[in-house]
């Protein structure tokens, strides 16, 4: 008779181990997908927020990469201003400014990045990517690349009493 106990507590035993629920599959936990960084230029601040998700717990994390406070310069570069023409008052309550550039890659690597043109405008310096008008995000290992640039803007914003191109830089991404 003890042993039919023992033989039914067993059974009732395996029964219960496996109809209890794996806690383990409902386990999650919170990942960061993007970091939160702030973006200051010369027309205001933009806050991009920290993103998060949740995941399985068996999720592997990825590696969070890490804040670049400066991107790395591409040092064998080279740049010549071809053409540079302003206008201060087309005659149409607007002043004009065009500009041509050419950037060199001397260095015998492919790169991906930004060109940064620095100007002058009326004693005021400005450093502003041309990545939105620019081809040259890329450049082939000693290879040229041409900035061109022509914005018309409202004298109500101003007159141009001088401009001038300062330096020209270009920060590698990948």
């Amino acid at each position: 008779m003890i042993q039919i106990k023992k033989v039914f507590f067993f059974i009732f035993f395996l029964i219960f181990i496996g109809s209890c629920n794996d806690t383990q599959s409902d386990c999650q936990k919170e990942i960061i997908v993007q970091n939160s960084f702030t973006i200051t230029s010369p027309t205001g601040i933009t806050v991009l927020p920290e993103i998060t998700q949740l995941v399985d717990c068996d999720f592997q994390t990825p590696n969070i990469a890490k804040t670049i406070e400066e991107l790395p310069k591409l040092n064998a570069f080279s740049y010549e201003v071809t053409e540079l023409n302003i206008v201060a008052d087309t005659g149409n309550n607007t002043s004009k400014i065009s500009y041509k550039i050419t950037l060199n890659n001397l260095s015998d690597t492919y790169v991906k990045g930004l060109p940064y043109v620095t100007t002058r405008i009326n004693n005021d310096s400005f450093t502003s990517s041309t990545a939105n008008t620019s081809n040259c995000l890329e450049l082939e290992a000693n290879s040229s690349c041409e900035i061109i640039y022509n914005k018309e803007n409202s004298l109500d914003l101003g007159s141009i009493t001088s401009f001038e191109i300062i330096d020209v830089t270009y920060l590698i991404t990948l």
